[in-house]
């Protein structure tokens, strides 16, 4: 049997040298391209996961409260109180009533007389023309409860003046009444006219019914320019009547609120003759005329309120009467 015979026979019948051979593996480099699918996907960008703020260590942290009370109190004036007041404008901000605080000159642009706040309305080229205001800081209040009771005063103490009647209605629904029952001071430059706001000279009365602690309520104008002291009382009252009689239910005493109100003589010097014996009078006598029939409202009602029933009569039918 030649040798080439016996190779072909071995190798067909799967039988090998047992001579070790060197193991020989044939890796292939990773190619630079791919045909897969994936590789045509768009990259995904990493999302940062937002750093959360950490607290700083007690060591830290400004020792506010340790401060003596004395220059708490000038932190909390020099935050929270500004000396020329508070002048807001109603506006609307997110289909919401509510308040914008204007400069001294703006308000005095946009309020006062007999202007009502749509024949001057509030823009960035009236904004622009007068410098800010004193920047307020209210959220310095909800800091902590302490800080709440000793702060509130200073921001609630300052002098709330208001363009007109739809103002102080849109500023009394966002303070609701907690925030009410703070307030010490307010003025109204201005009432509504027109079908449009004429109904925010009652409503502005009904809210600021949480008032109670107030202790001066500014007026600039009154409705009726014209009109004689009396029907000026008569007008005021309708208007008003749900603050007065609010702050004389908490005082006990029907006209409490009179003496709350603070007006200018001068707003009393013009005025029809009403046909009576007092043809020419001052100011200041038309002014007190309108305290005394405001007062005189003011007495009737609670004298109508504290009266007793009247008994009712109850006629049989053979005519015999009988109190019930």
């Amino acid at each position: 049997m030649s040798e080439s015979t016996f190779n072909e026979e071995t190798f067909a019948s799967g039988r090998y040298s047992k001579r070790k051979r060197t193991q020989v593996t044939y890796h292939m480099d990773e190619l630079d391209f791919s045909d897969s699918e994936s590789d045509y996907e768009g990259v995904q960008a990493k999302q940062k996961r937002k750093a959360i703020a950490k607290r700083l260590p007690k060591n830290k942290t400004f020792p506010f409260m340790e401060l003596p009370a004395e220059i708490r109190n000038m932190i909390y004036a020099h935050a929270l109180h500004d000396d020329n007041g508070v002048h807001l404008v109603a506006t609307f901000k997110h289909k919401r009533r509510t308040v914008e605080r204007v400069s001294v000159e703006t308000a005095d642009k946009i309020g006062g007389g007999r202007r009502s706040y749509s024949a001057a309305k509030l823009n960035d080229e009236m904004r622009a023309e007068n410098e800010e205001p004193k920047p307020l800081v209210p959220s310095l209040l909800a800091v902590s409860q302490q800080i709440n009771q000793e702060a509130r005063d200073f921001l609630y103490g300052n002098d709330f003046i208001c363009a007109d009647t739809f103002a102080l209605y849109s500023f009394l629904l966002n303070i609701g009444p907690v925030g009410a029952k703070l307030l010490q001071s307010v003025r109204i430059m201005s009432w509504g006219y027109g079908r449009a706001l004429k109904g925010y000279n009652h409503s502005c009365f009904a809210v600021l019914a949480w008032a109670t602690n107030l202790k001066t309520l500014y007026v600039d104008n009154t409705p009726g320019y014209s009109q004689s002291p009396k029907n000026r009382a008569e007008q005021f009252y309708r208007d008003a009547f749900p603050w007065l009689e609010a702050v004389g239910a908490a005082k006990r005493k029907s006209d409490a609120a009179v003496e709350l109100v603070q007006f200018d003589a001068e707003l009393f010097d013009y005025s029809y003759w009403d046909g009576t014996k007092s043809r020419i009078v001052s100011g200041e006598e038309r002014l007190q005329l309108f305290r005394d029939r405001l007062s005189e409202l003011l007495g009737a009602q609670q004298k109508w309120i504290m009266a007793k029933p009247a008994k009712k009569r109850k006629i049989k039918r053979d005519g015999v009467v009988d109190e019930v």
